[in-house]
């Protein structure tokens, strides 16, 4: 049975993983500072995540620690409960909880059926993606256009000189395949923040080509001076497989 403390980290979390320390004090990701509360660490199982990280087993990922908390030595097994921050030129997390691979165990267990030895989640986990899919189609109840489509073109906003903090904002152009809700043209434009600070960070950047899902949100403000939606969440963008999940029941606008 998972403790009460663990419970409760699964409920703030969105990728739950075993990891082995590789790098105290280092980073993969070149836009994340390094502190003594930084670390790189190998994925050996992915116990619950987002779509887009399913499959990250083996891959190296820095991890924000929790202020006040022990740094792990390389080599330590950890199982940490993260939010993911950052997907850039490598995956960084801001550490949740943690607790011992021992008592992350009981968060899968061994259930018959007709492949034997089939991994059946633990109802903790159900619960936090079944938390999670109720965030994502709350997420989408609130964008003000759902479009799949390609990035077609990319350009930095023009503006005053970067400062601290500041969003710096890049404007994407988007070639229309469905349109899934909104009233929108065979192309349609969003701004979003190319800063990689830690106020951004957490904002998609998209790239040429990228054929997504794209959650857009009316501009307001200075944003709406240079496109009619932008990007304001992790959430904002999807895989385009992924338009079932939204709860919206299809048919577009």
């Amino acid at each position: 049975m998972v403790d009460a403390a663990t419970a409760d980290m699964m409920r703030q979390s969105q990728f739950v993983f075993q990891a082995t320390v590789q790098s105290p004090g280092r980073s993969t990701v070149s836009d994340i500072p390094v502190d003594d509360h930084t670390v790189v660490v190998k994925i050996d199982r992915v116990l619950h995540s987002p779509a887009a990280l399913a499959h990250s087993a083996g891959m190296d990922v820095t991890v924000q620690l929790a202020a006040g908390s022990a740094v792990p030595p390389a080599g330590e097994q950890v199982t940490f409960f993260t939010r993911p921050v950052a997907y850039s030129d490598g995956i960084a997390v801001a550490e949740v909880g943690r607790t011992t691979p021992e008592t992350a165990g009981e968060l899968t267990t061994m259930t018959a059926g007709p492949a034997a030895g089939h991994l059946r989640p633990h109802p903790a986990l159900d619960i936090a993606q079944q938390q999670a899919e109720e965030r994502l189609r709350a997420h989408a109840a609130e964008a003000d256009a759902i479009v799949i489509g390609r990035v077609t073109q990319l350009g930095q906003a023009r503006g005053p000189a970067l400062r601290e903090h500041d969003p710096d904002w890049w404007v994407a152009t988007i070639a229309v395949d469905h349109a899934e809700k909104g009233t929108v043209g065979d192309t349609v434009q969003f701004s979003f923040p190319n800063s990689r600070d830690v106020h951004w960070v957490h904002v998609p950047k998209p790239a040429a080509g990228d054929t997504r899902l794209w959650l857009l949100h009316a501009a307001t403000g200075a944003a709406a001076e240079l496109a009619p939606y932008t990007l304001q969440d992790a959430d904002d963008v999807q895989r385009p497989d992924e338009l079932g999940r939204l709860g919206l029941g299809g048919g577009g606008e």
